[in-house]
């Protein structure tokens, strides 16, 4: 039986926890079977997804209410892995990606590289496999914009079993389960539990297949190795985390500032061998760069760098600050978008004690000396960046959740963010409106969904910010 103990803000689960693990899972179970039977039948629309979204995310927010107790901290651990096994094998919702990460993974095994040619140049093949897979790929005209690490792993799996969805998404435990250790280790128990059981993470990688797992795990890891004065190997790690996507480029004033912090530790801080750790760090990174590359390179000139320019460039979907940017700026919003971003990382590195815990030193020195994890200043960088960016995906915000899960030191509207990005399923295709998918396009969203979701969150980002302003700290208590 559960023996829930109550003390201080929250209760201590106790025992095995099995009637909270066991009904949890079965909850969780029923919900995706439930969108698994709709969506065979094609009856799964828009709106019956996200409200079965919801009801499941009501379930997760039980964990927010207790601290795990060892032993039942494995009972939890065994049951959400089986969530994550019977997601394997579920097929996909709303998504077609998973065809171009196997088509990607045929295309390096043929010719040595996926870049550069588009799949609609061999919508002629003749083999029922590969155009039962094209038919699927969305913008066929468009050769992959996948980063190497990525196209190494779609090779990796289609050399062992290939085109089966199921090993693609099964491989992406190994990622998995190695960020849920370093969380656990670093951040305790309970904070490996929420990550652990977190709806949006489990539908997107075990049930869609998104593959950004792999680039999360290393982007934690290499903070983490910079944070403990690895400098090297963590600038090293980060670079093949810019290898699988580059949403990692958010957290390098954070890499060079642990650098800054260790040298200080070991009593040898000087302008001078800041310059030559740095140098040797960002080395590091354009090696793990290069290397990520070079399989490809040999084979072609073709990387991905230009059709992702192309793709941030051209395509809009779920623009939910950047409407408001695009209609202020016009052509200039893209430039305005990256001028928000790094105005951003320049307040909340400067004006550290805005969104940390100490209040007896400088900003600078607080951050130098005293703070040792700064979720909340992550959590409102990736937010603004997110918020503003002409493309967002639901899956995309993952990259925030390792960086979340210490909950009373991080960034609540970045928590509001990870799950009203579910949101971003709610397009013309979605609801069923084939006048508007005509008229706007098959991505587009309907206003009546893009005004309210941005008002709600920017004004609870304002509000936030302006609660911190005034003092008032027991939003995020420092313990």
């Amino acid at each position: 039986m559960v023996n829930i103990h109550s003390k201080g803000r929250g209760s201590r689960l106790l025992g095995t926890g099995i009637w909270i693990w066991l009904p949890l899972f079965l909850f969780y179970s029923t919900i995706f079977i439930g969108f698994e039977i709709l969506n065979r039948e094609r009856e799964l629309s828009g709106i019956s997804y996200i409200v079965g979204f919801f009801v499941l995310s009501s379930a997760y927010l039980l964990l927010f209410k207790f601290r795990i107790s060892r032993q039942s901290e494995i009972l939890g651990f065994v049951f959400s892995l089986l969530v994550r096994i019977l997601l394997v094998f579920l097929f996909p919702i709303f998504e077609d990606d998973w065809a171009r990460y196997l088509w990607d993974g045929f295309q390096t095994s043929q010719g040595g590289t996926p870049y550069g040619v588009a799949p609609e140049m061999f919508f002629s093949d003749p083999d029922p496999i590969r155009s039962e897979i094209l038919s699927r790929i969305n913008h066929p005209d468009w050769p992959t914009i996948y980063g190497p690490i990525l196209e190494i792993y779609f090779f990796i799996i289609h050399q062992l079993l290939p085109w089966k969805l199921w090993a693609l998404k099964f491989f992406l435990l190994i990622p998995d389960l190695g960020l849920f250790y370093l969380i656990r280790k670093k951040l305790g128990r309970s904070s490996g539990m929420l990550y652990f059981w977190n709806p949006i993470l489990l539908k997107e990688v075990f049930l869609n297949g998104h593959p950004d797992i792999l680039g999360i795990f290393l982007l934690f890891l290499s903070f983490l190795l910079v944070k403990k004065g690895r400098i090297k190997t963590g600038f090293f790690v980060w670079g093949f985390s810019l290898a699988t996507k580059n949403f990692g480029i958010l957290l390098f004033p954070f890499l060079i500032l642990y650098s800054i912090k260790n040298l200080t530790r070991q009593g040898i801080w000087s302008a001078r061998n800041f310059i030559r750790s740095f140098a040797s760090g960002l080395l590091f990174s354009i090696l793990a760069i290069a290397i990520s590359y070079l399989p490809f390179l040999i084979h072609s000139k073709e990387t991905d760098i230009g059709i992702v320019s192309k793709f941030v460039n051209g395509f809009e979907f779920f623009p939910l600050g950047y409407s408001w940017l695009k209609f202020l700026f016009g052509d200039s919003s893209r430039y305005a978008w990256i001028g928000i971003v790094l105005g951003s990382i320049l307040f909340f590195l400067c004006f550290g004690d805005f969104l940390s815990f100490n209040k007896d030193r400088s900003s600078f020195e607080s951050y130098r000396f005293r703070s040792k994890f700064p979720e909340g200043r992550i959590g409102a960088i990736f937010f603004l960046f997110f918020f503003f960016s002409p493309v967002v995906n639901a899956w995309y915000l993952l990259w925030m959740l390792p960086f979340l899960v210490r909950v009373r030191r991080s960034f609540l509207p970045s928590w509001c963010f990870l799950f009203l990005g579910q949101l971003a399923y709610l397009n013309f295709a979605n609801l069923g409106d084939c006048a508007s998918v005509l008229e706007k396009g098959y991505y587009s969203h309907p206003q009546w969904l893009l005004l309210p979701v941005s008002a709600f969150l920017w004004l609870g980002f304002l509000a936030w910010v302006g609660a911190k302003k005034l003092g008032r700290n027991s939003i995020f208590p420092a313990k």
